[in-house]
């Protein structure tokens, strides 16, 4: 009996240990993750309208040594998944214990905010992605700062002949007033209109304003033409003889003209019936006027140091009117 016991003891303590061989864990396989991304912007680059930028990722080999190893950096409009620019490098192989460093050079337009984008990728696979948000400086003028200047701009009004054409005409009026006795130097307008709903700059130019007479005071026009139905943010600088004065950002929304369904089922839009049914729908001629006023802007430097405003701006300067009265109010305290 005890002979028994003690070979079916024998049989079970090697039944555990053979379980216990096909039982073990095997070494985790190896993949690509990466480590950190540097984002920097070379110094020493001249004036212009587009920045580059250095995309500096790292990448390591977990576990084991792998293979066949995709890098894709991109540049998107932030918080949008519209692609401005784009590069695919091959890595290969990565060995395991070792970071890789890839570098990724892209040019973009400066004065923007822009998510970048790094995904790997192993033996056609995605691993890992992620982003870092960027805000790229204005460099199209060397200095910065406005110039001072006797131009003051007193309002700038956005007005469309035909709100409903498709394409959009666009009027960008500004008035400007000059406290100089002599004639003002040669004035521009740069203008960049971006449309907010697709990210896409739709106009980037530079426009020719003339001159304005000493002690007076006139109005520029500029015209545009962009898609109509969407919101754009027109940003403008003006310039005399070369050097900035004023700078100004207004916003204009353009819907899509009104639909209007009838009783029998025909569509009234922009003054012009289609009907399902062939029944004469008697409709008056509409009248609109000669021409509208479709946006206006926030002026946020109008060259002399107290320009005259606009009435649609008196909400916009009466914070600063108070925020100055409350210092005024605190230095006579401390006296």
């Amino acid at each position: 009996m005890r002979r028994l016991f003690g070979a079916a003891t024998v049989i079970v303590l090697l039944s555990l240990v053979l379980a216990a061989g096909c039982t073990s864990s095997r070494p985790p396989a190896g993949y690509v993750t990466i480590r950190s991304v540097d984002i920097s912007i070379p110094d020493g680059q001249p004036p212009s309208n587009v920045t580059t930028v250095v995309v500096v990722p790292y990448l390591d080999a977990v576990y084991a040594d792998v293979g066949n190893v995709d890098l894709r950096i991109s540049a998107k409009e932030a918080g949008t998944d519209i692609v401005v620019a784009q590069k695919v490098l091959s890595i290969g192989n990565l060995t395991n214990g070792r970071t890789e460093k890839a570098e990724v050079t892209l040019a973009l337009e400066n004065g923007r905010r822009y998510d970048i984008w790094a995904t790997v990728w192993q033996d056609g696979r995605m691993r890992e992605s992620g982003s870092v948000s960027v805000s790229l400086p204005d460099r199209t003028t060397a200095g910065r700062r406005l110039a001072y200047s006797f131009l003051a701009v007193t309002a700038i009004d956005v007005m469309t002949p035909d709100i409903g054409a498709d394409p959009i005409t666009l009027d960008i009026i500004t008035g400007i007033k000059n406290s100089a006795a002599a004639a003002s130097g040669d004035l521009a307008m740069d203008i960049r209109v971006v449309n907010l709903q697709t990210g896409i700059t739709a106009v980037r130019e530079s426009r020719p304003l003339g001159t304005v007479a000493g002690e007076g005071a006139d109005e520029k026009q500029v015209r545009v033409t962009v898609p109509n139905g969407y919101d754009y943010e027109i940003s403008i600088k003006l310039v005399e003889g070369g050097a900035a004065f004023a700078t100004s950002t207004g916003r204009v929304t353009l819907a899509p003209p009104p639909q209007v369904i009838l009783g029998n089922g025909a569509v009234l839009d922009s003054g012009k019936v289609t009907s399902p049914v062939s029944l004469p729908v008697p409709t008056a001629a509409p009248t609109s006027p000669s021409s509208a006023q479709v946006g206006q802007f926030k002026i946020q430097s109008g060259g002399e140091p107290t320009p005259t405003q606009a009435s649609g701006f008196t909400a916009a300067f009466a914070a600063a009117a108070l925020l100055g009265a409350g210092a005024a109010v605190r230095a006579g305290r401390r006296r």
